[in-house]
C-alpha cells in the first residue's frame, strides 16, 4: 500500500499530472464512486473527478455507498476513513464480506500504522492523507487502474499457461485470398463494430480462436481482455466458480490470515471478450447457468452476498451445428438463441485449396523468424503434394508441417516417393501420428511437447495413456 503525504510547507508540489495517453483514456472510461460525509469534500473530489473520470458517483454516507455497490459496478471507491456510524476501514471489511468487486482508495487525516494495516486486509490498495492535492488524487486513480488491468492480464496469462496454449501460435491472422475466406474477414469486421454475441462454426484445427481474437481486436473492446475458456474440461463444479470467481468468507477466528479471493473469468474479462471454445461440448448444467447468466446479465462470486452487472461480450465456437444439437436436445435452445445472434462459419481447408500455398508460405516466413534459420526452397512436387493433401488438421496440421520442415532443413520426407501424408487417413491417425512426431523430437519430453503442440500437458498424458505408452 502506498501513502500519499503531502508537504505543508509550501513546497512544490507532490507527484505530477498523469500525462500518458494510455492512462488518459483508462482514466475517460471509468467509473469512480465517492464515500464522504463532509459536503466541502464531496464537492472537491467531484470537481475534481467530473472532468478526467468517466463516470462520478458521490455518496454522503455508508449506507447509500452500500446501495450503489448493489446496483453498479465501479473500478475504484475513494472513500473517508472518518464517518458517522462506521469508519471507512469497517465499512469496507464489511463489504469484502459480501462482494467487492472494486479498487478502494482511503482518505483520512491521520496516518497511523495500525489503520493503514486494518485498511489494508480490509481491501483498500491505497492510502491519501489530507490534505492532499487534486493531482495526487488523479494519479493515485490511474495507479490503481494500472494496477487492476496488470493484475487482469496476469489472470489471463496464467490462464493461456495453464492451458498449455502458445501465444504465438494463436497470434496468426486468417490468412488466403479465396473468395469463401474474404467472406469470414468481412463477416468478423461487421460484427466486431457491434456487441452481439458470437458463435464461430469450424472443424478442428480451422482457426476458430484466431478468428475470435480477430473479431475481439476489431472492436471497441480492444483495449480489454480477451479470456479463453475450453467448455470441455468442465463440470458443474468447476464452472462456476472459474467462470464467477470465489469470495474466502473468513470467520471470526481467523482474521489474522490473509483472504484467498480468487477473480473468476468474468471479471478478468470485464470491459473485453470471453471466447468460450467448443461450446457444444459444456454440460447440461452448465449450459443452465451460462443460460442464467445471460438471462440476468449479473453474476454472483461463490461465497458472495452481492452480485455485480456483466459486462462481457462472448464469442463461442463449436467444431458441430448447434442447429443440430438443440434439434436432438444436446443443447439448449434458449442458450443457442443468446449465443448466435451472429453465426460465422469457416470452411475447412479442403475446401479452400487456393489458399494453401499462400498459408505454407506465411507460416515459413513467420515460423523461420521466429526460429532464427533460413527459410527452405519448396520444390513444385512438395506444392503439388500439398494441394491434393485433404488435410484432415486444417490450417493447424498445415502450419505444424511446416515447422516439422524447418526443423528437419527442408521437404526431403515430402518430395520423396511415397511421402508425404495419405489422404485416406483419419484425423485420429493424423492426430496420433503427429503428436508422436512432436514428442519424437522434443526427446520424448512431453512438456514440451504440449508447448509446441498448443495443447495442454494433460491432454498429451491422456492420448499416450490411451495408446498404450
Amino acid at each position: 500500500m502506498n501513502i500519499h503525504k503531502n508537504k505543508l510547507d509550501g513546497s512544490k508540489r507532490v507527484g505530477s499530472p498523469v500525462r500518458d495517453d494510455r492512462l488518459s483514456k483508462a482514466l475517460a472510461n471509468a467509473s469512480v464512486l465517492v464515500v464522504d460525509d463532509e459536503p466541502g469534500m464531496r464537492n472537491f473530489l467531484q470537481k475534481t473527478l467530473s472532468g478526467v473520470c468517466g463516470r462520478v458517483d458521490v455518496t454522503s454516507s455508508s449506507e447509500e455507498a452500500t446501495k450503489a455497490l448493489d446496483q453498479s459496478r465501479y473500478d475504484v471507491i475513494v472513500l473517508d476513513n472518518v464517518m458517522p456510524k462506521q469508519t471507512g476501514v469497517e465499512w469496507l471489511t464489511e463489504q469484502s464480506e459480501i462482494g467487492l468487486f472494486s479498487d478502494a482508495i482511503l482518505i483520512t487525516a491521520h496516518a497511523d500504522l495500525d489503520t493503514a494495516i486494518a485498511a489494508m486486509r480490509a481491501g483498500a490498495s491505497d492510502f491519501l492523507l489530507k490534505p492532499f492535492r487534486s493531482n495526487q488524487l488523479i494519479n493515485a486513480i490511474a495507479q490503481s487502474l494500472t494496477k487492476t488491468k496488470l493484475r487482469r492480464q496476469n489472470s489471463v496469462l496464467r490462464n493461456e499457461i495453464e492451458s498449455g496454449r502458445d501465444l504465438l501460435r494463436q497470434r496468426d491472422a486468417l490468412v488466403g485470398s479465396s473468395a469463401m475466406i474474404e467472406e469470414v474477414r468481412a463477416t468478423i469486421r461487421r460484427a466486431a463494430v457491434t456487441d452481439a454475441q458470437v458463435v464461430i462454426h469450424g472443424e478442428v484445427g480451422s482457426g476458430t480462436q484466431i478468428a475470435a481474437r480477430m473479431l475481439h481486436n476489431r472492436s471497441n473492446r480492444a483495449d480489454n481482455p480477451f479470456v479463453w475458456l475450453h467448455c470441455s474440461t468442465l463440470d458443474e463444479a468447476s464452472f462456476k466458480p472459474r467462470l464467477y470467481g470465489t469470495i474466502d468468507r473468513t470467520d471470526e477466528d481467523a482474521k489474522d490470515n490473509p483472504r484467498t479471493d480468487s477473480d473468476g473469468m468474468l471479471v478478468s474479462a470485464s470491459g473485453g471478450t470471453l471466447y468460450l471454445e467448443d461450446i457444444d461440448t459444456l454440460s447440461p448444467p452448465c449450459q443452465t447457468l451460462l443460460t442464467q447468466l445471460l438471462t440476468e446479465e449479473r453474476f454472483r462470486p461463490v461465497g458472495a452476498e452481492r452480485s455485480v452487472p456483466l459486462d462481457v461480450r462472448f464469442v463461442a465456437s463449436s467444431r458441430t451445428s448447434l442447429r443440430e444439437a438443440v434439434a436432438s436436445g444436446r443443447f439448449r435452445e434458449d442458450l443457442f438463441y443468446f449465443l448466435s445472434v451472429i453465426e460465422i462459419d469457416l470452411p475447412p481447408l479442403r475446401e479452400r485449396k487456393d489458399d494453401i500455398l499462400e498459408l505454407a508460405d506465411f507460416f515459413l516466413d513467420s515460423l523461420a523468424t521466429r526460429m532464427n534459420i533460413e527459410k527452405p526452397t519448396m520444390p513444385t512436387a512438395v506444392k503439388r503434394r500439398l494441394v491434393s493433401h485433404s488435410w484432415p488438421g486444417n490450417v493447424v496440421e498445415l502450419r505444424n508441417a511446416m515447422e516439422r520442415a524447418l526443423i528437419q532443413g527442408g521437404f526431403d520426407d515430402m518430395a520423396a516417393e511415397g511421402g508425404g501424408r495419405a489422404p485416406s487417413e483419419t484425423l485420429a491417425e493424423v492426430e496420433k501420428r503427429h503428436i508422436l512426431e512432436v514428442l519424437g523430437s522434443s526427446g520424448g519430453n512431453r512438456a514440451e511437447a504440449a508447448r509446441r503442440l498448443g495443447i495442454a500437458r494433460k491432454t498429451i498424458d491422456r492420448k499416450c495413456q490411451s495408446w498404450g505408452l
